[in-house]
């Protein structure tokens, strides 16, 4: 049964009266993980997630949290680094210690970290004659196009306001196996249509992250839905005042190997996550 009291969310948590050294504990070891611990330590990160939540976030994601914090600390924003996807690819991203469990009889996960998230078995036959272009994606004549970080003009007109909320379907009761792969597909497809309402569809969670964070959440017995639901409004605050630019501008095309169809009716996307960068294709 998950608890109320999330505790651990991955937008509005307090650190302030966590060390420093325990914050950081896992060693940052990239530009903006060591800003992360920067601005702990001068006391502005109280609304900034946990360490291992913010390493989770693509680069993009994670320089629009501390923006807000690392002026107030009177920190710089390190420059944007090319996109070499090494950091975003370490193993933190995919570890989750122990073994998990949905339900009191239904493992996730294996003895030491979590399974890698299952694919359909007809990911491959089913992307087969795709073709992947600049600005989009074609499947046996199905368009989709390439959703990337939009400006806020761009939004609809009630996009960042309280009504516009990330709210994903409930986990099922005594989930099972059978059931873990289908309810996942429907809360990823939500989060990424709502992410695309606010702009921010180029820094988004791949699917195997977004996997993990629901095998750790689960670990725990903390709220999966409330986690995002928080994350959704911390990030609709912050996008209201800081501009994002686009994440694939300029960048070559994923490769069709990297992509993987997210089919739950009525939204239908196809995602690619290439050394830690999502790119996202919706059916329109």
């Amino acid at each position: 049964m998950l608890n109320r009291g999330l505790q651990l969310s991955m937008g509005i948590v307090l650190l302030c009266a966590v060390p420093l050294g325990l914050a950081c504990e896992q060693g940052a070891t990239t530009a903006l993980e060591k800003l992360y611990c920067q601005v702990q330590a001068k006391g502005e990160g109280a609304d900034l997630p946990s360490f291992n939540d913010f390493r989770r976030n693509p680069p993009q994601t994670q320089r629009l949290l501390l923006k807000r914090p690392a002026k107030r600390a009177e920190l710089p924003l390190p420059a944007k680094a090319k996109a070499s996807g090494k950091a975003q690819v370490k193993a933190s991203t995919a570890k989750a210690s122990g073994s998990a469990q949905v339900s009191g009889s239904a493992q996730v996960s294996g003895k030491a970290q979590a399974p890698a998230p299952p694919k359909q078995a007809s990911v491959l036959t089913s992307l087969k004659g795709c073709r992947i272009q600049a600005a989009g994606m074609t499947c046996r004549q199905r368009q989709y196009r390439l959703l990337d970080n939009l400006a806020n003009k761009k939004l609809a007109a009630h996009a960042l306001t309280p009504a516009n909320t990330l709210q994903l379907p409930a986990v099922p009761k005594g989930l099972s196996l059978s059931q873990l792969h289908p309810y996942l597909q429907r809360a990823y497809a939500e989060y990424l249509d709502k992410m695309h309402s606010i702009g921010l569809a180029g820094a988004t969670l791949s699917y195997s992250k977004f996997y993990y964070i629901f095998d750790e959440v689960h670990q725990h017995n903390r709220n999966f839905v409330k986690r995002f639901a928080d994350m959704y409004t911390y990030l609709k605050k912050d996008k209201s005042t800081i501009a994002i630019g686009r994440a694939h501008k300029n960048k070559r095309s994923p490769p069709l190997s990297s992509c993987e169809p997210i089919d739950s009716a009525p939204l239908h996307f196809i995602v690619c996550d290439v050394k830690g960068a999502n790119w996202v294709y919706q059916y329109h």
